[in-house]
């Protein structure tokens, strides 16, 4: 476990910011600019204030916890650290777009208590994969890696439920997978591909504009899209670990099947 007093300041530092959009109201600002000739419109607002501030307290109070780790001296260099970032970032987006689609809704509290604990798990998990390249510490690394993914989904259906539009809805869920898809990569194979990241990354963006005009609910557009994303890692994965047959494609194609059949049975 992490320092406990370190872990309940960073948790509720930022679970009180985003408690400030119940208690304050802004105008909301509209900006417009042109690309290649399209005017876009965009909506700026203190919801939006706030989920960039909580990004940064998730970053900064992420580095705090591992710096009280001990074993934290293997690190040599401080640009390690940040692969512990990307989860917790992740995390502030996912509650933060979610809790400003349900704003005003009782289940905005039920958002903020759930998002409350996921964050909290998510830093006990970060802190516990400091060693896990050492000890192959298997329940931290599958723990954090199940995570990542079950927040891109949230990440997913919170973007469909609040209707963005595509040319916001492309970039927002194209990072988030590259942030899941490249500390997933780094937790199974112990090093950064980022360019295969930033391949499937695209390609999941994509998919996003291909679903976008498919009668698909959100939580099958969750479902469907997270299981690209999860077939895209273990491809990736059995490309540098030279798997073949049956056990390059067994994973990718069991996962897609499993997330089409749950999106048939919520459909």
């Amino acid at each position: 476990m992490p320092d406990i007093d370190r872990l309940s300041v960073v948790t509720a530092t930022i679970m009180l910011a985003f408690a400030m959009t119940q208690l304050i109201s802004l105008p909301i600002q509209q900006f417009s600019f042109s690309v290649f000739g399209i005017v876009v419109d965009y909506l700026f607002d203190f919801g939006t204030v706030m989920i960039g501030f909580t990004v940064l307290l998730a970053a900064a109070g992420t580095e705090w916890l591992i710096q009280s780790h001990p074993e934290k001296s293997r690190y040599t260099s401080r640009w390690e650290y940040i692969r512990h970032w990307i989860v917790p970032v992740l995390t502030s987006l996912v509650i933060g777009v979610a809790l400003n689609a349900f704003i005003g809704r009782l289940i905005w509290w039920v958002v903020y208590v759930l998002g409350s604990l996921l964050l909290f798990a998510v830093f006990i998990a970060e802190y516990n994969v400091v060693i896990a390249k050492d000890y192959r510490n298997p329940l931290a690394t599958v723990g954090l890696t199940a995570l990542s993914f079950v927040l891109y989904l949230l990440l997913a259906i919170a973007v469909s439920s609040a209707g963005i539009r595509l040319y916001l809805r492309m970039p927002l869920l194209g990072l988030g997978a590259m942030m899941v898809i490249s500390r997933s990569l780094f937790l199974r194979l112990g090093k950064w591909h980022t360019l295969w990241a930033a391949v499937t990354s695209l390609i999941l963006s994509e998919i996003v504009v291909g679903f976008h005009y498919l009668p698909l609910s959100p939580i099958q557009f969750g479902l469907l899209l997270v299981g690209s994303a999860y077939a895209l890692t273990s491809i990736v994965t059995a490309i540098k670990e030279s798997r073949q047959s049956l056990a390059f494609w067994g994973e990718p194609i069991s996962m897609i099947a499993l997330m089409v059949l749950a999106s048939l049975i919520w459909g």
